[in-house]
């Protein structure tokens, strides 16, 4: 079963062959992608801003140092190689407004095309660029946006008239648009395949802490103050604020919060603040002159903030390994889980794993083992297969073997 794009697996294995390792080359294509986003990034500055001595220690700070951006170039996710592929299509997004010529149109084409099929958020980022290249500059601007609009009623009557009704909504209901919603954005409980989670804040809120979140930008909230409205009026300003609109609107929109979604608006929050980076640069050397002193105060706490955002992680890990080797020892002839499948089909290789949440079952066969945490069960899955399938086994006779104390349970069907 696969549920998402099959870019960075076969990346992976590309690079990971000469290696003997599938692994160790996911790894290289998340690593190498950090450096990507980092040099097109400077290059993007340089290219678009007036020349400055600040640009190296923005990067740094702002992007380099990111401590949610470099916790996800560390692990194996294909967050990171997206946001390279979308970023380089960006770039040349940008060069094709300033030159109209057809091989920067193509190039950002074809780099939003592979991040698409990278990772499957970037939709949101492709169909802004989309338009963008659209809408361009004034000439024939009318007959490009009335053709755009023709061949999608087109495309739309086509779809409606040539694919079954049930299809259809079933297709829709499983892409994201099937869990898309306005009010989503202005609620703290969230209703999903996810279950039912609370969060503290509305999505509205939550996605602006893209500028301000130390898990994202440490350095946003000293920026704010600099921020002007005249920064807004370049093209590449407008551009960016174009592209991270439509991201961050749909991102509210979702029946969830998290930090790797949100993330990939990362790049374009960084474009701009430059100016206001520049600005706060400016004013800290006239009160303050030691640059490098500053410099290193501020690499050194976002060095502390990335301990803390690997924190989670490293922990999550010694839990999956600890559970497999729990389980591992239990001689398991098939083993039922939530929220550990992907880890147990990793460390019990030799032994079938079925996750709890893909449906509802019937029973459970002699001598499986289920590994399950009740309390989250109970939290977060009510009326939801993963608990009406732990509520099943515990009505048939289903046996703790060991109750951890983090609230991890393994039990066993006589």
């Amino acid at each position: 079963m696969a549920e998402h794009p099959h870019g960075y697996p076969v990346l992976g294995a590309l690079i990971g062959w000469p290696f003997g390792s599938e692994l160790i080359g996911l790894r290289i294509v998340s690593a190498m992608s950090l450096l990507v986003i980092i040099f097109s990034i400077r290059g993007l500055l340089r290219r678009h801003f007036s020349p400055s001595l600040t640009r190296d220690q923005y990067v740094l700070l702002a992007l380099a140092l990111s401590p949610f951006l470099l916790r996800y170039s560390l692990v194996v996710m294909s967050d990171v190689p997206a946001m390279a592929l979308i970023l380089l299509a960006f770039a040349a997004l940008l060069r094709w407004h300033q030159q109209q010529t057809r091989p920067w149109l193509l190039v950002p084409v074809v780099f939003a095309f592979v991040a698409i099929g990278v990772r499957l958020a970037v939709a949101p980022l492709v169909l802004g660029m989309i338009a963008s290249i659209i809408h361009g500059r004034v000439h024939q601007r009318k007959q490009r946006w009335l053709i755009t609009l023709m061949i999608a009623a087109v495309v739309v009557t086509v779809a409606y008239t040539f694919i079954p009704s049930a299809l259809l909504h079933d297709l829709l209901q499983r892409s994201p648009l099937g869990e898309w919603s306005p009010q989503n954005a202005f609620s703290r409980e969230q209703h999903s395949d996810d279950g039912v989670l609370t969060y503290r804040l509305p999505n509205m809120i939550y996605v602006l802490g893209v500028f301000v979140h130390p898990g994202f930008l440490p350095i946003g909230v000293l920026l704010l103050p600099f921020v002007r409205v005249a920064d807004l009026k370049s093209m590449v300003a407008r551009t960016t604020v174009w592209l991270l609109g439509c991201y961050l609107l749909f991102i509210a929109g979702m029946p969830f919060q998290n930090d790797r979604v949100l993330l990939l608006a990362l790049p374009f929050v960084v474009v701009l603040l430059y100016p206001a980076f520049q600005r706060a640069w400016a004013f800290a050397m006239d009160k303050w002159p030691r640059p490098v002193l500053w410099v290193g105060i501020l690499a050194f706490i976002h060095c502390g903030l990335f301990v803390r955002a690997m924190a989670p992680f490293i922990k999550q890990a010694a839990v999956e390994r600890e559970l497999a080797d729990q389980v591992a020892g239990l001689h398991p002839q098939h083993i039922y889980t939530h929220g550990m499948g992907g880890a147990l089909s990793n460390y019990c290789d030799q032994v079938p794993v079925t996750e709890l949440w893909y449906g509802v079952l019937d029973s459970f066969p002699h001598g499986a083992l289920l590994v399950v945490h009740p309390e989250n069960l109970a939290l977060q899955w009510k009326g939801k297969p993963p608990l009406i399938n732990w509520q099943r086994a515990l009505l048939q006779n289903a046996q703790q073997v060991i109750v951890r104390p983090d609230g991890w349970v393994i039990a066993r069907i006589p």
